[in-house]
């Protein structure tokens, strides 16, 4: 896989659920793969949205790949490490989510016409796309003290409720609210503070990446 920036990499305890990828028209395997989608697959057309874009199961964007483009994902199998930075198409980056990203439930198709594009970058091809929605679970992957002082964090900037009669296992929010709420708790805090440290901990594994697609976010808070 093509190197990547960092803002563009998720942390590995991040699941998404819906991803936006971005195929044109005028690209001939983007094209094919449009059409596929478009005639054999259940897709969900967005209201409003001139250049065609929809919503497609993961499972039938899988079962496409593997029926119309087997001779691409056999090419890319058998392609150097070295020499797929500069012969990869879309088809490849799609399979390699699908191979990452377990959790993931729906692809977002946005549709370009645009006549001038390219997935050239200084580092070969790029292929961007967008978090729409994802997954954190909190609880499988921290310690149990760390889960604790989370779950406290989020109910101190009022995100998170626990009581006995009111008691979540998770909670919605878009990444960028969070984070702000986050900064804004540290506003009063000694910059020794170990609570400090902690909220650093939360940010940095939300990441460059969320901050910046800005997603709604699911966390999981309880086991």
């Amino acid at each position: 896989m093509t190197n990547k920036p960092e803002e563009d990499t998720l942390n590995s305890v991040v699941d998404p659920l819906v991803l936006e990828i971005f195929l044109f028209k005028n690209n001939y395997k983007d094209r094919l793969l449009i059409s596929a989608l478009k005639e054999q697959a259940h897709v969900v057309a967005i209201d409003g949205d001139n250049e065609g874009s929809f919503f497609v199961k993961v499972e039938d964007v899988d079962d496409i790949l593997h029926n119309n483009f087997s001779k691409d994902l056999k090419e890319f199998a058998s392609t150097p490490e070295h020499s797929l930075s500069t012969s990869v198409t879309s088809i490849y980056f799609i399979v390699s989510m699908l191979q990452n990203f377990s959790k993931l439930k729906y692809f977002k198709i946005s549709i370009s016409n645009s006549e001038i594009y390219t997935r050239k970058s200084t580092t070969g091809i790029s292929f961007d796309y967008k978090v729409i929605h994802s997954k954190i679970d909190f609880p499988s992957f921290c310690t149990p003290e760390f889960l604790e002082i989370c779950r406290q964090l989020f109910g101190a900037i009022g995100v998170y409720k626990k009581t006995p009669f009111d008691k979540e296992p998770y909670f919605e929010i878009y990444a960028n609210e969070l984070i702000q709420k986050l900064v804004d708790h540290t506003d009063d805090l000694e910059e020794d503070s170990e609570e400090l440290n902690y909220v650093s901990n939360i940010i940095s594994i939300l990441g460059t990446k969320l901050e910046k697609d800005n997603p709604l976010l699911l966390i999981v808070v309880e086991a």
